[in-house]
């Protein structure tokens, strides 16, 4: 029994083989076979060949040419009267008139214009405003007055300290002579000023400052 099984079980597998490997054949049959057929299409002609035979076929032909004859013109004779007549130039003349009288109107028109851009020019023009600055009145040095003398030093030191004291209160100080040294007598004084009685008002005001009474005396400036 194993044995037929087998025989049987290896029948059906050579079966089965050949049909998976005939059966597509047979149902699709035959295949058809497309060939494609190509036509040789023919070059095409070169031009030199037609321009050769064009040129043969002018040659052959002969040129023809004709003859006109030419008509005889008979041409009169003119009178010496008719050649002594003058050409009339009447049609020129009549324009030099009017180009004369449009030249001769320009140079009106244009001096007339001229004449009213002027005058328009001229009334648009405003004059110009003088303007007088005012004159300051300069303040000139004193040459005559009077002048605080607050006395004479001569520590150099003590006279620069006194003269920076005044002038940082707001009075005029100045000294002579004018650069202090060691050892030389240097005065002190507070002005100058025209006015005695304006000096005298602030007499004890820089007494209270300084400590020193001073006393007014006549301005010199020639003094060093």
């Amino acid at each position: 029994m194993e044995r037929q099984f087998k025989n049987r079980l290896v029948g059906t597998i050579v079966f089965v083989a050949l049909g998976v490997i005939f059966l597509p054949d047979l149902l699709d049959g035959k295949k058809a076979r497309v060939v494609e057929e190509f036509t040789d299409i023919p070059l095409r002609p070169n031009n030199q060949h037609q321009t050769l035979a064009t040129q043969s076929s002018t040659d052959e032909i002969p040129e023809q040419f004709e003859v006109l004859d030419i008509a005889s013109v008979d041409l009169g004779v003119v009178s010496d009267v008719e050649m002594s007549q003058p050409i009339s130039t009447a049609p020129e003349e009549d324009h030099e008139p009017i180009a004369k009288n449009a030249a001769n109107n320009q140079p009106v028109n244009t001096v007339a214009k001229t004449e009213q851009i002027v005058k328009a020019k001229g009334s648009s023009v405003v004059p110009e405003k003088s303007v007088t600055k005012p004159i300051l009145p300069t303040k000139a040095p004193v040459t005559a007055g009077y002048t605080l003398q607050l006395g004479g030093f001569n520590n150099a030191k003590n006279v620069s300290a006194l003269v920076a004291q005044l002038r940082l209160s707001g009075y005029t100080a100045y000294t002579l002579p004018e650069t202090p040294v060691d050892g030389k007598l240097t005065r002190v004084f507070v002005g100058p000023e025209v006015s005695q009685a304006k000096l005298a008002s602030r007499q004890d005001a820089i007494k209270k400052l300084t400590g020193l009474q001073g006393k007014i005396v006549p301005f010199n400036p020639m003094d060093k």
